[in-house]
């Protein structure tokens, strides 16, 4: 029967995937309509200033909030060290700001980053039908 360090460690898994698949997603994002905003082919092709803004705020936002949540992690982190002392056990103070920070920044990320990829297929169903 699994256990509670075993949830622990799944869910530890479960948020590093998609970390890196928002890290991943968002770069793809960025290079798709970067791409199409300078590409140099028919008209038709081209995306304009304002669709591609519709994804870069987003992923730029979504990349900022990862960087937030790392840093709201690491602060929190190297507080609970410095009031460890000589005890091995502790618990997450979950009106701290920053564990509070963490888990905005991580919905955050996510939610911008499925706004930039909604944008991008609207985008491009505007464009190609």
């Amino acid at each position: 029967m699994p256990t509670k360090e075993d949830l622990l460690k799944e869910l530890d898994w479960l948020s590093d995937k998609i970390s890196t698949q928002v890290w991943t997603l968002n770069l793809a994002l960025l290079g798709t309509a970067w791409s199409l905003l300078i590409v140099g082919g028919p008209e038709g092709a081209r995306f304009s200033t304002r669709n591609a803004l519709w994804v870069f705020v987003p992923c730029v936002a979504s990349l900022l909030c990862q960087t937030f949540q790392y840093l709201c992690g690491y602060h929190l982190a190297k507080r609970l060290l410095r009031g460890l002392g000589s005890h091995t056990e502790f618990q997450y103070p979950k009106d701290s700001s920053f564990y509070i920070g963490r888990d905005f920044f991580f919905r955050g990320k996510i939610v911008f980053t499925t706004f930039a990829a909604v944008a991008l297929v609207i985008a491009f169903v505007q464009k190609f039908t």
